[in-house]
């Protein structure tokens, strides 16, 4: 009997928390669709922990048809989208509603030890996200975004049942991304702001994209019209992803753009040692996982421990007037000026409030700093 109340109890439980769910996705929904198509945005962030009894997170993604190629293309296809969407042709609609996917990360929720209850949560929560967002549940990837350790997080996932792999549009960019192979999908979607401020002061100068993972800021700043762009990352797997990025949006010189497998801290080193006007920078970009810890090169960063060297050295790579943008999503992370083993002038701004876009707002996504050398 005891059992059976215990059941009912967690069904009932579970069907409360569903409608929450589902109505916060109604209604967040109606607002960041539109945002999204008015910012030439395909991909973004829809649900946040916003209801602390529901520790997900959904990301929307939506795919370019797959004769699209090229930027140029893109930026044709989403303009013509949103003008037959304001004249409400629900053909439209449904081609879009065939394209959309959905990312569901399931957080730690140590209230819940069991495995079975767990599965059975996460199955309703997906359903009402289904029924909210008229996403076909087998459109539905869920994952599970347990505390990672050094480069778990780019480990490949076993076995996935399905492939949902294609193009997505952002800001002017197109970026492969893949939503089901790992933890990631190949875009983060929180540095979107940054992205664009990078791509915004790149003409004419040269680029540093460390920890490139992707090649993202890589691709905004060749946009940018940037003279030099280098994107540095240990993991050749990255460098391939960034490199197939960078030909995506028209960038294949590789005279003016490189890919270099290397541990990144002592890659810094090994620039900082030989002295050379070539191996400064403009810009840098200094985006590091939280911790990593390289097996290949015996090298461990914590970057709540190494951030103020690990900037130090960054700047010290920088020509005059050259910018370092340090972003992190440790919250941790105890960031001050004093701090900074550097000898050269900063002018250091903490650029945070700028770098979160509205489907990130209230919550602390990461935390960013503009550091110019002067």
């Amino acid at each position: 009997m005891e059992n059976t109340e215990i059941t009912k109890n967690s069904i009932a439980k579970n069907e409360y928390q569903a409608t929450l769910f589902f109505n916060r996705l109604k209604k967040k929904s109606r607002i960041l669709r539109k945002w999204a198509r008015q910012n030439g945005i395909s991909c973004y962030r829809l649900y946040n922990r916003d209801i602390p009894e529901i520790p997900l997170s959904l990301d929307i993604y939506e795919f370019l048809p797959k004769d699209i190629k090229t930027p140029a293309e893109a930026s044709v296809f989403f303009t013509e989208q949103n003008r037959l969407l304001s004249e409400n042709d629900l053909s439209v609609a449904e081609k879009m509603a065939a394209r959309r996917y959905a990312v569901m990360y399931l957080y730690e929720r140590p209230y819940e030890k069991d495995e079975a209850e767990e599965e059975e949560w996460l199955s309703v929560m997906k359903d009402a996200c289904s029924n909210a967002l008229s996403i076909p549940k087998e459109q539905i990837i869920t994952k599970m975004r347990r505390h990672q350790k050094g480069l778990n997080q780019y480990e490949k996932i076993e076995s996935p049942t399905l492939s949902f792999s294609g193009l997505v549009y952002e800001q002017g960019q197109i970026f492969y991304v893949d939503l089901d192979t790992y933890l990631d999908t190949g875009l983060f979607l929180d540095h979107r702001p940054l992205r664009k401020k990078v791509r915004e002061r790149s003409n004419g100068k040269r680029v540093l994209n460390l920890f490139c993972y992707t090649g993202s800021f890589s691709v905004y700043a060749a946009s940018g019209n940037a003279q030099f762009v280098e994107s540095a990352d240990l993991s050749n797997t990255y460098l391939a992803w960034a490199k197939k990025n960078m030909a995506s949006n028209g960038f294949s010189d590789e005279n003016k753009y490189i890919y270099t497998k290397a541990d990144c801290i002592r890659f810094i080193e090994s620039k900082l040692k030989s002295h050379r006007t070539e191996d400064k920078y403009d810009i840098i970009i200094l985006d590091p996982p939280t911790f990593s810890n390289s097996k290949s090169t015996n090298t461990i960063l914590d970057i709540n421990r190494d951030w103020p060297k690990l900037v130090g050295k960054c700047t010290s790579l920088l020509n005059p007037n050259g910018i370092l943008y340090f972003s992190t999503n440790s919250t941790r992370l105890s960031f001050s000026e004093e701090k900074i083993q550097s000898r050269l002038p900063l002018k250091i701004t903490d650029i945070t409030p700028f770098s979160i876009h509205k489907d990130f707002e209230g919550k602390k996504c990461h935390k960013a700093w503009e550091i110019e050398r002067v």
